[in-house]
């Protein structure tokens, strides 16, 4: 049974510097990208569904009117069956979002946010390419929690080059005081584009390899984050993600528990069972959503994957003899015949999942 839907929608105003997820500027292609989206949903509605999470991403899914939700919701989510408990999650940019757009959603039933703010610091959101001000992102927090939602994640940046600790302080500072469900907090690497770069949506947020290399203040930012949000009562319960009781995103979970799901749209995957399913650039797509790539997934490619991802999370992994000396480095901790990596060891858990999965 098929439990996650996620749904990406490529287009932005204007790209940012750090992005390096699949997207696209050019707006005028919305509605035959919509259309594309209500066949590609089609074709899946044979498969066993029965939707738990629902997880609209981009790009700027904030950058479709509210007649664009409608038909999105009308014509590729609805007809999916989902359980009457189901988190849907929808990420909205604060320079495209307002009291109307929030309305609808939450009409709609949308029941979870995900607030792009990245910064607080006026000058690193001009750095970064953001199209909002510091000001402007906490407007449209209090404004969503003005229009009923109560399941609010905020997205931050960390270790942007020419970043100051201190600016990093008081953007939590700020956020803190806002109240939020749930802070992502993504360590800056550098973006390695490609043509039509495609990105499996369960990668967002990339585990610390690259701390030092663009920022020597990495790991003091990567301490202050996980010291100033866990004395404010978040769990780290994952390599990037922090979230108060009861507030863990069930739509992440299922990735990292390396669960079954399906992706619709331009550069979105898919996996369920033995195969990943990749879906191309949005002009192959639009003329045709039904012309995968397909990979099929080998057992012993499937056992990685569900490890590595399983080392994302404060969960871990079963313990094996061979972790013994990352245990006694103190990277990795063991409890009830467990171990996940500590704090520091999620610092450096690239290196050491290679030796230990």
């Amino acid at each position: 049974m098929i439990k996650s839907l996620y749904i990406h929608i490529p287009f932005c105003r204007k790209r940012c510097l750090y992005c390096d997820f699949y997207s696209q500027t050019n707006l005028r292609l919305k509605k035959s990208y919509l259309k594309a989206l209500a066949r590609e949903a089609n074709s899946y509605r044979k498969f066993p569904v029965l939707l738990e999470t629902i997880y609209v991403g981009g790009g700027t899914p904030s950058l479709l009117t509210a007649e664009d939700f409608k038909f999105l919701f009308e014509n590729v989510i609805w007809p999916f069956a989902k359980t009457n408990s189901c988190e849907i999650t929808v990420e909205v940019n604060p320079d495209s979002t307002d009291k109307h757009l929030l309305n609808v959603l939450k009409n709609l039933g949308v029941n979870r946010l995900s607030i792009g703010f990245q910064f607080l610091s006026d000058r690193l959101l001009v750095k970064s390419g953001r199209l909002h001000t510091g000001r402007k992102a906490v407007k449209s927090f209090e404004l969503a929690r003005k229009s009923g939602f109560n399941n609010i994640n905020v997205d931050i940046l960390y270790g942007f080059p020419t970043q100051r600790i201190s600016e990093l302080e008081n953007t939590l500072n700020k956020i803190i005081g806002l109240n939020p469900e749930h802070i992502s907090a993504y360590l800056y690497t550098r973006p390695q584009r490609k043509p039509h770069t495609i990105v499996s949506a369960e990668l967002r947020g990339k585990p610390p390899a690259a701390f030092g290399k663009e920022n020597p203040d990495d790991l003091d930012m990567y301490r202050l984050v996980c010291k100033k949000l866990e004395k404010a009562k978040f769990r780290h319960y994952e390599i990037s993600n922090f979230a108060k009781r009861n507030f863990f995103s069930k739509h992440n979970l299922n990735y990292w528990n390396g669960r079954g799901y399906i992706g619709l749209g331009a550069g979105a995957t898919g996996t369920f069972k033995n195969l990943r399913i990749k879906n191309k650039d949005i002009t192959s797509y639009i003329r045709n959503p039904l012309k995968k790539e397909e990979e099929y997934l080998t057992e012993k490619k499937r056992n990685f994957e569900k490890k590595f991802l399983a080392l994302r999370t404060s969960r871990g992994i079963p313990y094996e003899k061979n972790q013994d000396e990352f245990i006694r480095m103190g990277w990795l901790k063991k409890e009830s015949g467990r171990v996940r990596f500590t704090q520091e060891g999620w610092f450096v858990s690239n290196s050491v999942i290679s030796e230990i999965v």
